[in-house]
């Protein structure tokens, strides 16, 4: 908001000043070209008033980079809140139940497939967060610049933890998928071998 109402006042200040400025040039420039007795006193002003002019516009340039730095600063507090919240609110997404069974267990592997889709989405947010804490850092020193170091290591951190829960599940759900599969197929082959076992029983022995 200070940002904009400022951008009006400069954009204000500087048609109208600029305007004033150049007519008191030209009224000064046609006094000394006409041979005015006080045209070294009217050059003398027309010199103050050159210089204070290009101090307020030196003073409006400061004071809309200050802003310009202050919204940057604001815009990325916000975002680290913003990421921050996002990446453990999806860490404590993450489920801990692996499954009962084979079905269970591989709709459950396919469902964390996806979500973590959703959250490798979140990296473009968090490349962003650290590039503006790294650019940011660079204007200020002290404990500001500690403040965005600190931010952006509790984001970083976030997302390590993030994407480590998320591998450990996909390691483990696959783990008891392949495990299912096995006692699956151990189970089937025991009720062949079972099935073999009362065929060769059947048979008629000799004698």
């Amino acid at each position: 908001l200070l940002r904009d109402k400022f951008r009006e006042f400069s954009r204000d200040t500087g048609g109208l000043g600029q305007e004033r400025v150049d007519a008191a040039n030209a009224a000064a420039a046609a006094l000394i070209a006409g041979g005015h007795p006080e045209r070294a006193a009217v050059a003398q002003w027309q010199a103050g008033l050159n210089e204070a002019w290009a101090e307020l516009l030196e003073l409006v340039a400061t004071r809309a980079q200050e802003l310009a730095a202050a919204h940057d600063l604001q815009r990325f507090r916000r975002d680290a809140r913003q990421v921050l919240a996002q990446l453990r609110d999806k860490a404590r997404q993450v489920p801990e139940e692996l499954g009962r069974d084979l079905r269970a267990a591989e709709g459950l592997e396919r469902q964390h497939r996806a979500f973590e889709h959703d959250v490798q989405a979140l990296s473009a947010q968090v490349t962003a967060v650290q590039e503006a804490a790294a650019r940011l850092a660079a204007a200020y020193a002290g404990p500001r610049a500690e403040e965005l170091r600190a931010q952006e290591g509790a984001v970083a951190t976030a997302w390590a933890e993030l994407r480590a829960r998320c591998q450990r599940r996909r390691r483990l759900l696959g783990d008891t998928v392949e495990q299912f599969r096995f006692l699956r197929a151990a189970r089937d082959l025991r009720l062949w071998m079972d099935g073999m076992h009362l065929q060769l029983q059947a048979r008629e022995r000799p004698r």
